[in-house]
């Protein structure tokens, strides 16, 4: 009976033993963080445009907006530069402050475009401000400036080899400098991220032109920063 109850003890300790050499090591493990970055220049520009009407009758509403975002749409598709992006249109009743009761309706159309060729794009929305059919004209809300994705997606993929190589150069110098044979990744994280500095609000009264025949205001993208950072754990042996 005693000697059945050492072996049970021996086979015991031998599966711990098991146990623990399958498990991953988890001494000397360092968390390391590596970034790489570069300023781009915005090379794509989104423009919202709008138009605005009131009448008592909704019907006739919609008409007016529809036929001036169909003008728009036909101007600016003759453009092979220029991407429409989408259109919108919404109604609300406009209220009689006196009586407190609705007595017209407003209807907003909008139309959504964007341009790696900031030339063509910045006569457009001058053409566009211009009377329309039924003698409307679209209203510039605001451009926005951004990156195109071939131009990120190209640049990413550069950031991530230089990072991954500053990771290594820190996983080195922390393995040189603890005095061991080497490392091993553990895990690794790649993020990607994008900033724009603050630039001052595109006013739709810098791209009105008074005439068809006036110089349309410049579009400037200004630049972006992209960054890639690599951050992981790595195991020094």
């Amino acid at each position: 009976m005693f000697r059945r109850r050492i072996a049970l003890a021996a086979l015991s300790g031998l599966t711990i033993l098991g146990m623990a050499q399958a498990e991953p090591l988890n001494y000397n493990v360092v968390n390391l963080e590596a970034s790489a970055q570069r300023s781009v220049s915005n090379d794509l520009a989104i423009a919202t445009l709008f138009v605005e009407v009131n009448d008592a009758d909704p019907a006739r509403l919609s008409g007016k907006v529809n036929r001036t975002l169909a003008a728009a749409l036909k101007l600016a598709k003759q453009q092979a530069a220029v991407k429409v992006e989408g259109t919108g249109y919404s109604t609300f009743p406009v209220y009689n402050p006196k009586t407190n009761r609705a007595d017209g309706w407003r209807g907003r159309g909008e139309l959504r475009l964007s341009s790696r060729d900031f030339d063509t794009l910045s006569k457009l929305l001058g053409q566009l401000q211009q009377p329309l059919d039924g003698g409307l004209s679209l209203q510039l809300a605001q451009v926005n400036y951004g990156v195109a994705t071939e131009t990120r997606d190209k640049l990413e993929n550069e950031l991530i080899e230089e990072s991954l190589k500053a990771f290594r150069a820190r996983a080195d110098l922390v393995s040189r400098s603890m005095a061991s044979k080497g490392w091993r990744p553990v895990n690794l994280n790649v993020n990607t991220q994008s900033a724009m500095p603050p630039q001052p609000m595109y006013k739709a009264v810098m791209m009105r032109a008074e005439s068809a025949d006036a110089a349309p205001a410049p579009l400037e993208g200004g630049d972006s920063k992209v960054t890639v950072t690599v951050s992981g754990s790595i195991q020094v042996e």
